[in-house]
């Protein structure tokens, strides 16, 4: 076999729709590619065309649209994962994964159903809190964004007259989950996770808002979990299949509380505390797995295989 047939393809996509491209990012990428002998080529995907295939997909340098062999998904869209799943592509992070990263009410559900404490909660906005203060997301907001505390039943009114206040504004079709506020408001947990297995954990602060996310200005601090935190840590990634994920987690009287999956996790906090290259260590991630699957003649389901040997 020569060089040419050795080297591993790859696309990295985004959303036409993210205002958040960082193309200094997507060249970590690259260059932990260029180290290990693989190719990956930056993509932008219109939702818009999903229908047509991989014509909604528009890949640099490249005129024909020539499967690759894997793509590292963060355009936070599970059909479009879903697609390229179909064409047998090996998909980082999974449809799956995917959908419980930015349908909040899916990742409850399903946490729910594993017995993962998370906050009381309510699916949508017909029946109003019975717990203040309370805090309303929308289904598919990431960031800390689409995020509102009220406080009483005078702010849970006005909120909703708010969104109520123009039928056709884009607000009114989204999907939202009601929750009690966590005890400790402004600090909570993102564990980053690289092949199923914790790889460091983030504290993140803020003095003057409820959220405490880096991009909106929180302070950062690397945190190391109990024994009990990296119980709960572990359980909630046990059945899931990860590439890299970030999981955060709210404190509640104590407690550590599941919040919500950020499949599209930055990583700024975790490169400003620490010397550890997560893109580096998910791209060795990347091609361990589908070296395994080579090896195994493609006939092993990558993700379910994901999951698998993790757990070994």
């Amino acid at each position: 076999m020569n060089k040419r047939q050795k080297i591993l393809n790859g696309w990295i996509l985004y959303s036409n729709r993210d205002s958040g491209i960082n193309m200094h990012y997507v060249n970590l990428y690259r260059k932990a590619c260029e180290k290990r002998g693989m190719n990956v080529r930056f993509g932008v995907y219109d939702p818009e065309l999903l229908s047509a295939g991989l014509k909604a997909c528009q890949i640099e340098g490249e005129a024909e649209k020539d499967l690759p062999q894997f793509v590292i998904n963060r355009t936070r869209d599970d059909q479009l994962a879903e697609r390229l799943e179909s064409y047998g592509i090996h998909v980082f992070n999974s449809s799956f994964l995917t959908r419980l990263g930015n349908d909040k009410s899916e990742a409850y559900r399903y946490m729910q159903q594993r017995n993962v404490p998370i906050m009381p909660t309510i699916y949508g906005l017909q029946v109003p809190p019975h717990w203040y203060p309370a805090v309303v997301k929308s289904c598919d907001g990431h960031g800390g964004t689409e995020v509102f505390l009220l406080r009483n039943e005078t702010e849970w009114e006005q909120w909703k007259a708010s969104i109520n206040q123009n039928k056709q504004d884009k607000q009114n079709r989204k999907r939202y989950v009601v929750q009690q506020a966590a005890s400790c408001l402004g600090r909570d947990l993102r564990v980053y996770v690289v092949g199923n297995k914790i790889k460091a954990a983030v504290l993140r602060t803020s003095q003057t808002d409820f959220r405490s996310n880096y991009c909106l200005g929180g302070n950062v601090q690397m945190y190391q979990l109990s024994m009990e935190e990296q119980k709960l840590a572990e359980h909630v990634i046990q059945e899931l299949s990860i590439g890299m994920a970030g999981i955060d987690f709210v404190f509640h009287k104590g407690r550590m509380i599941f919040n919500e999956i950020e499949d599209v996790a930055g990583a700024r906090s975790l490169y400003s505390l620490t010397d550890y290259d997560i893109v580096d260590d998910y791209i060795s991630y990347i091609q361990e797995e589908l070296s395994y699957v080579k090896s195994s003649n493609g006939k092993t389901n990558l993700q379910e295989m994901s999951v698998k040997r993790s757990c070994r």
